[in-house]
């Protein structure tokens, strides 16, 4: 009977590591510098969002092809820019505000039928990766074989939120 508990544990135990991707720990780049910082629009419909920046240093940028961005529960579409400085880093979200639906408030409860209940938020079941606030991981392919592969980063710097200004009120 312990024998049964115990080969069951072991194949638990298997089956969570394999929803986590294998982190290579010498990727062709180097990493430098991460931030992110939150914004909000000044008025309601503007919405908010989030920037994610780092220098990013490859060792041959044409062997190797930034992909995706795997911070704080969300994956993010990364690119490359090409600035003076070296090559940037960065993936952005930009979300749209809430619409908040008419919803009927009624005594009788059965007036209120017509009423949507909210949306569940994202499960984090889906997400391969357990990152503390300041870790990411970093997908990339390498063009020689096609491959994906991914990285982890520490030490990511949250900024302070950019407060966009609403419009001047006459």
């Amino acid at each position: 009977m312990k024998a049964c508990i115990g080969i069951t544990l072991f194949i638990l135990g298997l089956m969570s590591c394999s929803s986590q991707k294998a982190l290579e720990s010498h990727p062709p780049f180097s990493v430098e510098r991460p931030t992110v910082q939150y914004w909000e629009g000044g008025r309601e419909e503007s919405g908010s969002g989030m920037r994610f920046r780092a220098r990013w240093n490859p060792k041959d940028p044409s062997a190797v092809q930034a992909d995706s961005l795997f911070f704080r529960g969300r994956v993010y579409k990364l690119e490359v820019y090409d600035s003076e400085t070296g090559f940037i880093l960065e993936a952005s979200r930009t979300d749209a505000p809430l619409e908040k639906p008419d919803m009927i408030m009624h005594a009788d409860s059965t007036k209120e039928i017509g009423n949507q209940p909210p949306k569940s938020l994202p499960s984090s079941r889906s997400f391969p990766f357990e990152l503390t606030p300041d870790e990411a991981v970093i997908s990339y392919i390498l063009r020689a074989d096609g491959e994906k592969y991914y990285t982890k980063i520490t030490g990511v710097i949250e900024k302070a939120p950019l407060i966009y200004p609403g419009r001047p009120q006459h």
